[in-house]
């Protein structure tokens, strides 16, 4: 889903499942939290928060959050990568 068409409600509930305050993503995006909490309160895509909601969702899914519209807005956690299986290490990639 482009991280334009995301919500506020999807930005408040991927900011929940992360376990994480306005402040944290504020601090990780570089707004305030007032910002924050103006962009989970609007439920538009195309509006003068657009900007500000797109750093928003770049920085949760950075964090491991997809935003889906299979039908209905939601959001998941995706699971962190494991890393490389001991047989994909190699002198290049074995720190």
């Amino acid at each position: 889903m482009p991280q334009s068409k995301v919500t506020g409600r999807q930005i408040k509930a991927g900011r929940a499942l992360l376990g994480w305050k306005r402040q944290e993503l504020a601090d990780r995006t570089g707004l305030t939290e007032a910002e924050v909490r103006a962009v989970e309160a609007d439920a538009a895509t195309h509006d003068p928060l657009a900007a500000n909601r797109t750093r928003l969702a770049d920085a949760l899914a950075d964090a491991g959050i997809a935003f889906t519209n299979g039908g209905s807005l939601g959001v998941i956690l995706r699971p962190k990568s494991e890393g490389l299986r001991p047989e994909d290490l190699n002198a290049s990639n074995d720190d």
